[in-house]
């Protein structure tokens, strides 16, 4: 990852990608890095009922890869990269404030 402050949600992108049936899924571009040019959506998740020594409650999930270059390899490094993402963003979420955002007039189809 080659971005200054080392936060891997700087090499990800979110946005919507179209399946198979209309309906739109948030998918996440990868824009740096080693898989760059892969956009994936977290498919499902599974949380275990029990916590590890350090706190952690060990969570399970599924990816599905939307779009990747020809020589993508879905491997054991990717799985890790997307859990990489993944803690971060529940962090992100957990240390932000939505307030403004939740409360803001919008106009639109939502």
């Amino acid at each position: 990852m080659s971005n200054d402050d080392g936060n891997i949600l700087n090499s990800i992108m979110p946005r919507l990608v179209t399946i198979s049936d209309g309906d739109s899924v948030l998918g996440l571009e990868i824009i740096d890095g080693p898989y760059k040019g892969v956009t994936f959506s977290f498919k499902k998740f599974t949380v275990m009922r029990e916590r590890m020594i350090n706190g952690m409650v060990p969570t399970q999930f599924e990816t599905k890869i939307h779009e990747a270059p020809e020589d993508f390899v879905q491997d054991e490094g990717f799985d890790s990269f997307c859990s990489e993402v993944l803690l971060a963003w529940l962090h992100f979420i957990s240390i932000t404030s939505f307030d403004t955002l939740i409360k803001m007039e919008t106009s639109g189809v939502h």
